[in-house]
């Protein structure tokens, strides 16, 4: 290409406009995948560990699969100013840490009350039960999963995944 062929068609500056375009339609398609919980969670509204609270009281209900929004495991707490609902996240994560949660059973749980829909809705990030302590959210406040592991403690990698 000559020096008049590069002039017409743009020159650098063409080239980097292209460039632009190629890497906004890329980006563009990594958007879509933000996890809506992570949004959720983000800003003024969001978890803030700073406003955080410690429940503490006996189950009445626990539910791996929640009635109400957002669905995932929740417990009911009966503490001395009330009941109150709170969402455990994952269950897969207090089945991995060997934690079982009855009718009964003393509790603590520390978290949160964040804007939810319409209400609120109490974002448990560790649960207390005894002497075991089982994280299920991040201090962000995104709910945590569990991490396969092998007998010797190795976490496992599927097949084909580096």
């Amino acid at each position: 290409m000559n020096k008049d062929t590069w002039q017409r068609s743009g020159g650098a500056a063409g080239v980097l406009a292209v460039l632009f375009f190629v890497a906004a339609a890329f980006c563009s398609g990594a958007y879509g995948q933000i996890p809506q919980a992570a949004v959720r969670n983000t800003g003024a509204g969001g978890y803030d560990v700073a406003r955080e609270s410690v429940i503490s009281g006996k189950v009445l209900e626990y539910s791996a699969a929640g009635k109400s929004a957002p669905r995932d495991a929740h417990v009911t707490v009966q503490t001395g100013s009330g009941t109150v609902d709170a969402h455990l996240g994952n269950a897969k994560m207090l089945t991995a840490n060997h934690l079982t949660l009855e009718a009964g059973d003393s509790v603590s749980i520390t978290g949160e009350t964040v804007a939810y829909g319409n209400g609120t809705v109490f974002l448990a990030r560790v649960i207390q039960k005894g002497a075991q302590s089982v994280a299920v959210r991040s201090r962000a406040g995104m709910p945590l999963l569990p991490t396969a592991r092998a007998a010797n403690g190795q976490i496992v990698v599927p097949e084909g995944v580096r």
